[in-house]
């Protein structure tokens, strides 16, 4: 599911596009590129584009050994201007929980794929692969903002809640007692 509290943006400080060459496939593992960049397709997370950009095809091991298709971003990131949103710290959320005894824990799961790419945005995440051209329609992972933007919609979402702190990627509900844990759980569910 795609939210609509934000899109993420890039900002680039060139006009001139950035096109790299593919990295070549070993034979071995092209079987699971092609998997991983089938199911991306029918979830509707990448598209085929006429694009005037293109980044390598990173195919990154998790660490339940499942494979993720990221962009290898490293050259559009160089010429990005940066998001200086800061991210939330331990420091933040450590007194917080002070007199809790509750706690749960909540990862998103793919999260960056529930945050959609301004339309203007799109063709910069273009990465090329032995298949061709491709595109995010969501935020991938491994731009350099894409970390601020995740922070800054998780931060729109909690707004208003009581007892959820965020935490890179994950939300973190803390009470004192289970009903009251409860309500904040299904305020969170209500919203997410």
């Amino acid at each position: 599911m795609v939210t609509n509290l934000i899109e993420h943006k890039v900002e680039l400080t060139q006009r001139e596009p950035l096109r790299c060459k593919a990295y070549l496939t070993l034979y071995k593992i092209q079987k699971i590129v092609d998997k991983e960049i089938d199911d991306v397709l029918k979830m509707g997370v990448i598209e085929h584009p006429e694009a005037p950009y293109a980044s390598p095809l990173l195919l990154v091991k998790k660490p339940d050994n499942t494979y993720m298709v990221c962009g290898n971003f490293k050259e559009l990131n160089k010429i990005t201007v940066f998001d200086p949103k800061p991210m939330t710290l331990p420091d933040d959320i450590i007194p917080k929980l002070v007199g809790s005894k509750i706690y749960s824990s909540c990862d998103f799961s793919k999260g960056y794929y529930g945050i959609p790419m301004q339309e203007e945005s799109k063709d910069y995440t273009t990465f090329v692969c032995s298949r061709g051209l491709m595109r995010f329609e969501v935020m991938p992972f491994g731009m350099v903002n894409s970390g601020s933007t995740y922070n800054r919609m998780i931060r729109k979402l909690l707004d208003g809640s009581h007892n959820l702190e965020s935490y890179v990627n994950d939300v973190l509900g803390h009470t004192e007692n289970l009903p009251t844990h409860m309500e904040i759980l299904q305020d969170f569910f209500a919203k997410a």
